[in-house]
């Protein structure tokens, strides 16, 4: 087990010291599910593709029992270094516990601060987003199917757009799933996004290991991601 965290830890310390170019990114469709109450957790990822390298660290906690609570922010590089892309406040609550073999309902709303880094400096603008979540358990818990519609206002664009998710989880083997999600806007082609998490040490340490792209774009769209999840034990004894 301890052999298990030193290779999550050194892979989480390779994700924010890459300077190559690659990319990647966690899942964009979320679940009907919090974190249990007085339960902390650490994510972190990279996304790689061949026009930069996207890191992100993305802490949260649900401290109240049902309101799940995270502060994300990446880092990305341009010709004048690295600078803070995103930074990302969120909070996310359930309304129906998902149950083996039934289902959950939920939602959740955030605001991003947005930067952009261009030949006429770097400007920043704000996003506002909500969405509406819905998880069915099947074999139970053997296949998770969830399912994410919602809005999302843009700053840059001064535009609304309407969002939509379709995700699954599907156990292959023990500690180790299949994960595949399409996801997309009102308008403008889908994305996908599919690769496997590994249960490195149940309940506490996972690894998602995915490849994502634009349905019908050519291969400059392209990502990998490579992404680990802390989850600590309660903080109340």
């Amino acid at each position: 087990m301890k052999k298990q965290i030193i290779i999550a830890a050194v892979a989480v310390h390779g994700l924010l010291g890459m300077q190559s170019a690659f990319a990647a990114g966690a899942m964009n469709v979320d679940d009907a599910q919090v974190l249990g109450a007085d339960k902390c957790q650490l994510e972190a990822w990279g996304k790689f593709n061949r026009d930069g390298t996207e890191r992100w660290l993305n802490p949260s906690c649900n401290l109240t029992g049902n309101l799940e609570v995270s502060w994300g922010n990446s880092w990305q590089r341009d010709g004048t270094g690295m600078y803070l892309a995103n930074s990302q406040l969120q909070g996310k609550t359930v309304f129906r516990e998902m149950s083996p073999d039934s289902y959950g309902v939920g939602m959740l709303a955030g605001v991003v601060r947005q930067t952009d880094s261009g030949d006429d400096g770097r400007k920043r603008s704000w996003n506002v987003y909500s969405k509406l979540l819905t998880s069915f358990s099947f074999k139970d818990d053997a296949f998770l199917l969830h399912t994410n519609l919602g809005a999302i206002r843009k700053g840059k664009e001064q535009t609304t757009r309407l969002t939509w998710g379709l995700g699954n989880e599907t156990k292959l083997i023990d500690r180790l799933s299949f994960i595949g999600e399409v996801f997309g806007e009102n308008k403008g082609k889908p994305s996908y996004q599919a690769g496997v998490r590994a249960a490195l040490v149940p309940e506490h340490v996972e690894l998602d290991l995915t490849y994502g792209n634009t349905f019908g774009a050519d291969t400059r769209g392209r990502y990998v991601v490579l992404g680990l999840r802390f989850i600590a034990p309660e903080l109340k004894r």
